[in-house]
């Protein structure tokens, strides 16, 4: 381990063709309907004796009722990812005392965020206490952090920092923070991420834009702190100027081994007010609807006593009721009076 200084230091039947349509819902909002269609292939309506028979004709698969919901986590990446369950070759002691000043930027892979699925919201980073034992803190910051995508490859990152920053330069916190860690036992050979940096603003960072960009402005003051640092991985890279929050240029230094927590995505939910049941029929005979919540019994309720078709096509609408996750329908012909 090397040591240096911290300068701040989802049952169809044979023959029968189910779906469940949500186009109109998507498209029309006024529309918010789930059509659902039957095609039977062989549908007897008279017996020999001329007679009609009451029979079943087919049972319509379940349709969602409620919406789906998934428990949705934050995401959290630590770069360089091959330190997630190791201590880094380095560390960094901001040293006791103060106040003193800096301007710190750090550059970090886009490949290293892969477990994203796109576009998603930085809400903080932290960074974590080498294994070696050393000082805890507490010291305080008057800090300001700013993010941004940069076209710079992590190589190649300047000494001048206005050359690095993206378009989307975003202040993400300003404010007053304290460094401290409780130097518990984390994954591996580590320590807990518990030195923590919360945005007050999120950032919406896109990998496939380019690679990520902090900087970092301080004063600060206070007892001595020891965080795990990476010297030699091409996963990110650090300029500094010790002693200036607004220098225009920098020195190369090592940079921390760092864990980015990104907000989960929008959970977004669909929800139908109403479906519509339809099956193919002959004009002027009657037929039943029914339904059942459940396919574990055989207790089928009416939904409408009868209805006359007066087409090829019958259809009628059964509200979504609220909390009720699916429905099964079925429709006989049935000797009835509408």
């Amino acid at each position: 381990m090397m040591e240096g200084t911290l300068p701040f230091t989802n049952a169809d039947q044979p023959g029968t063709d189910c779906f469940v349509d949500l186009a109109s819902k998507n498209n029309n909002k006024k529309n918010k309907t789930q059509k659902v269609k039957i095609m039977e292939n062989s549908f007897s309506h008279l017996n020999q004796s001329g007679k009609r028979r009451a029979r079943f004709a087919f049972v319509l698969a379940a349709f969602l009722g409620s919406c789906v919901t998934t428990e949705l986590r934050a995401q959290v990446i630590v770069v360089p990812n091959s330190l997630a369950t190791n201590d880094g070759n380095f560390s960094l002691t901001a040293p006791a005392g103060g106040p003193s000043s800096l301007r710190e930027m750090r550059i970090y892979d886009a490949a290293q965020f892969g477990a994203l699925s796109g576009p998603s919201f930085l809400t903080q980073f932290a960074w974590r206490p080498d294994t070696t034992p050393g000082p805890s803190g507490p010291r305080s910051l008057a800090l300001r952090i700013f993010a941004s995508t940069t076209s710079r490859p992590v190589a190649g990152l300047s000494t001048t920092f206005a050359e690095n920053l993206g378009a989307d330069n975003t202040l993400v916190f300003s404010g007053t923070l304290i460094w401290a860690t409780a130097n518990l036992p984390g994954p591996g050979n580590t320590r807990q991420f518990d030195v923590v940096f919360p945005f007050t603003t999120p950032f919406l960072y896109d990998p496939a834009a380019g690679n990520l960009l902090l900087e970092m402005q301080f004063t600060a003051s206070g007892e001595a702190i020891r965080v795990d640092a990476v010297s030699g991985n091409s996963a990110v890279n650090k300029i500094q100027n010790l002693g200036s929050t607004n220098a225009p240029t920098g020195d190369f230094g090592i940079p921390q081994v760092t864990q980015f927590t990104f907000a989960p995505p929008p959970l977004v939910s669909i929800r139908a007010s109403q479906v519509e049941v339809c099956w193919n029929s002959i004009s002027n005979l009657t037929y039943q609807v029914q339904y059942r919540s459940e396919l574990t019994t055989n207790v089928w309720t009416s939904l409408v006593a009868c209805v006359r078709a007066t087409g090829s096509t019958s259809c009628i609408l059964d509200p979504v009721v609220v909390g009720q996750p699916q429905r099964f329908y079925r429709v006989a012909l049935h000797n009835c009076v509408p």
